[in-house]
C-alpha cells in the first residue's frame, strides 16, 4: 500500500507539473500565442517599475495579440543574468549596459526613449547633493574628506557619470574617497541617509531630487547641489553634462522581422497615451548615437580597446566589408588601367616609331621622285641649254681668234686685244651662268621651307627657257612689283614653274593657225593670308574633260608624256599649305595656284 501511495503521489507531482507547463507547451503548440519577455532595469521598487512599464506592456499586447508580452523587472544584477542565460527577449536599458550586451551578446540597439523633459541625447545625469547645513563646496576635492553613499557603482546615471568627471579632473574614487560607500537600492533610501545625517554627500540620477521633493517625502530647504552644471535641456539641477538614457535593445535570437513590427508599434505611441502618461516619457524615437556614452566606459574603465574594438566592430563591419569590396575593386580597376596604358602606350610609340620610320621611307623617295622629274625636264630641256651654251660658247671663239690675229700685227692694239678679251670674259660668264641654273635646278637636296621672293623664283625659272622663248617669238609678261615674300622651298616651287612654263610653251606650239604674238603671262594677286599666282598662255587650251581630269596621275594628252608632271605639282604646292587649279578662259590656259605669304607681309 505504502508504495502504491508512493506510486500516487510521484503520479500527482507529475500531472501537477504537466498543468502547471501547460500554458508554456500551448504556447509553443500555439505561435500566436507566443510568450516575449521584455526585460526593464530598475533602481526603485518592484512594484514601481511594474507601475511605471506595465502600461507599455498592455500597449504591446493590444497590438499583437497573437502573442504575450510578459514584463520582467530587475536590478542590474538580475538583469545581467536574465540576458545570459537568453530567458528575456526584448531589454529596456541605459547606454552602458547596452553597450556591454551589444559585445557580449550581439544585443541588438532598436529605439531610444524620448524622456519627459529634455532631449533623447541629453536626458540624464548625475546630481551630487549636500545637506543645506555644509558649507558651499566649488571645487571636487572638497568632497575627498567626507561621508559619500551612492546606489551601486553599476549606476550610470548617478555614480558612473560623476566617476568620469572626478577621474577628468585627477581624482580616482577607489584612492582619494576613503568614506565612499554604496548603500543599494531603492535610491530614495540615499536621501533619507544623507536627510538624517548619516552621510555628508550623496549621488544620485538627475531630477531624482526634485522628484521625491515634489512627491512630499522631503523639503527644499534640506538640500543643496554641488557644483551645478549650466544646462537647459532639464527643468533638474544636474553636477555632471547630460547623457542619453533608455534604449530598447533585441536579443540575438529575436527575429527581425519580430522586432521590426514592434518598433513600429512603440514609434506609434503619442504623448498623452496610458503608455507614456504611466511610463514618464513621450514616446519613442530612433536610435540616436552613443559615442558620448563609450567615451564615458572608457574613462572609467568599463570598455578598454580590445572591447572598444570589438563594439565598433560589431556595429560597422557590415560597412567596413562594403568598404573593403569598394576598395579591392578601385585596386583592381586601378592596376587594369595602369595595365592597358602602359601596353597602350607602348603599341602606341611603336607605331610612332613605324609612322617616322615610313615618313622618313616616303620623304626620301619623293625627294628622289622629285630629283628624277627635274632630271627628266633637264633632259628635255637639252636642245634649248645646247643653244643657250652655243652662242657664248661662239663667241668666245671668235673673240679668240681674233686676238690671235691681233697678235700678229705689228704694232699691237693692247687696248683692242683688251676690249676683246673682256668681251670674251662677259661670254664665259654669261656660259657659266646658264650652267649654274641647271645645276641648281637638278641638284638634289633636302626639303626646306624658307622666306623666298616669288617674284625671282619667276625670273630664274623663265632663264632656264630663254632660248626657247627667243626662238618662238613669245612675249613674256612678269610682275615687278611689288615685290612678294612667301614661305617656301625654292627648289621644289622652281619645279612647278618649270612644268607650268614647259606646259604652256607645248600649248603655244601645239596652236593652229599660231598666233600672231604668241604670250605667256605671270600675274601675282596678294590676299589677306597668301598670294595667288596665275599663268596664262595663248596656246590650244584645255576642254573640260581635261580640266577635271588635269591632276589625275598617268592621263595625258602628250605621245611621250607619262601624266605625273601636274600630279607633281599639286603635291608640291599642298605640301606648301596651298592649293592649284585650272580657270576657263576663251584663249589658251590659265593655271592658278596659291602660296602662304611671309607673316609680315600679310594684310
Amino acid at each position: 500500500m505504502r508504495q502504491l501511495n508512493r506510486l500516487k503521489g510521484v503520479i500527482g507531482i507529475l500531472l501537477f507539473i504537466i498543468l502547471f507547463m501547460t500554458p508554456t507547451l500551448k504556447a509553443e503548440t500555439f505561435p500566436q500565442r507566443h510568450s516575449i519577455r521584455v526585460g526593464v532595469l530598475s533602481f526603485d521598487e518592484t512594484n514601481k517599475g511594474v507601475y511605471r512599464w506595465q502600461p507599455t506592456i498592455d500597449y504591446l499586447n493590444q497590438r499583437f495579440p497573437q502573442y504575450q508580452f510578459i514584463l520582467i523587472t530587475g536590478d542590474i544584477k538580475s538583469i545581467d543574468q536574465l540576458v545570459a542565460s537568453g530567458t528575456i527577449d526584448f531589454a529596456i536599458t541605459n547606454g552602458v549596459k547596452f553597450l556591454q550586451y551589444q559585445h557580449d551578446y550581439d544585443a541588438v540597439r532598436m529605439l531610444s526613449l524620448n524622456p519627459l523633459y529634455g532631449e533623447p541625447r541629453y536626458a540624464i545625469g548625475s546630481t551630487v547633493i549636500a545637506r543645506r547645513d555644509t558649507p558651499v563646496m566649488s571645487r571636487w576635492e572638497e568632497i575627498k574628506d567626507k561621508n559619500i553613499i551612492a546606489t551601486t557603482p553599476q549606476a550610470f546615471g548617478g555614480f558612473q557619470i560623476a566617476k568620469r568627471e572626478w577621474l577628468n579632473e585627477g581624482l580616482d574614487p577607489t584612492r582619494d574617497f576613503p568614506h565612499l560607500r554604496f548603500v543599494g537600492l531603492p535610491q530614495e533610501n540615499v536621501l533619507q541617509q544623507l536627510a538624517a545625517g548619516e552621510a555628508d554627500i550623496a549621488i544620485l540620477p538627475t531630477c531624482v531630487l526634485e522628484q521625491s521633493i515634489k512627491a512630499g517625502r522631503f523639503n527644499a530647504d534640506q538640500f543643496n547641489v554641488v557644483k551645478p552644471y549650466s544646462q537647459s535641456v532639464l527643468p533638474c539641477q544636474s553636477s555632471t553634462p547630460l547623457y542619453p538614457h533608455w534604449t530598447l535593445s533585441r536579443m540575438q535570437h529575436v527575429h527581425e522581422q519580430l522586432a521590426r513590427e514592434i518598433a513600429q508599434a512603440l514609434l506609434s505611441i503619442k504623448p498623452g497615451d496610458p503608455a507614456t502618461v504611466q511610463g514618464e516619457y513621450r514616446g519613442w524615437t530612433v536610435p540616436i548615437n552613443d559615442k558620448n556614452v563609450v567615451e564615458l566606459m572608457q574613462d572609467i574603465g568599463l570598455s578598454d580597446d580590445g572591447v572598444q574594438l570589438s563594439v565598433l566592430w560589431q556595429k560597422y563591419r557590415g560597412w567596413l566589408f562594403i568598404a573593403l569590396g569598394y576598395g579591392l575593386l578601385l585596386v583592381g580597376y586601378h592596376l587594369r588601367v595602369n595595365y592597358l596604358v602602359k601596353t597602350r602606350t607602348r603599341k602606341l610609340q611603336q607605331m610612332m616609331e613605324l609612322n617616322q620610320a615610313s615618313a622618313e621611307w616616303i620623304r626620301t623617295q619623293q625627294e628622289q621622285f622629285y630629283s628624277a622629274q627635274r632630271i627628266l625636264l633637264s633632259g628635255e630641256m637639252a636642245a634649248g641649254m645646247a643653244h643657250e651654251l652655243n652662242q657664248p660658247l661662239m663667241a668666245i671663239n671668235n673673240y679668240v681668234v681674233g686676238c690671235r690675229m691681233r697678235l700678229q700685227q705689228q704694232p699691237l692694239d693692247i687696248a683692242a686685244l683688251d676690249n676683246a678679251l673682256e668681251l670674251a670674259i662677259q661670254q664665259t660668264a654669261n656660259a657659266k651662268k646658264v650652267i649654274q641654273h641647271v645645276r641648281f635646278f637638278i641638284k638634289r637636296h633636302p626639303e626646306k621651307q624658307d622666306e623666298i621672293c616669288l617674284n625671282h623664283i619667276i625670273t630664274n625659272a623663265l632663264a632656264l627657257f630663254s632660248s626657247d622663248l627667243k626662238r618662238a617669238g613669245i612675249k613674256v609678261t612678269v610682275p615687278e612689283s611689288p615685290k612678294v615674300t612667301v614661305i617656301a622651298d625654292e627648289i621644289l616651287i622652281q619645279q612647278v614653274l618649270v612644268n607650268l612654263i614647259r606646259n604652256g610653251l607645248e600649248a603655244i606650239r601645239l596652236r593652229a593657225p599660231a598666233a600672231d604674238q604668241p604670250q605667256l603671262t605671270f600675274e601675282l594677286i596678294p590676299s589677306s593670308d597668301d598670294v595667288t599666282l596665275k599663268i596664262r598662255d595663248s596656246g590650244i587650251g584645255l576642254t573640260d574633260t581635261q580640266r577635271g581630269r588635269l591632276f589625275v596621275p598617268f592621263v595625258t594628252s602628250k605621245d611621250d608624256g607619262l601624266g605625273l608632271g601636274m600630279v607633281i605639282c599639286k603635291r608640291i604646292i599642298e605640301a606648301h599649305r596651298g592649293r592649284i587649279w585650272a580657270e576657263e578662259q576663251p584663249i589658251g590656259a590659265c593655271i592658278c595656284f596659291t602660296l602662304p605669304l611671309k607673316r609680315e607681309d600679310r594684310v
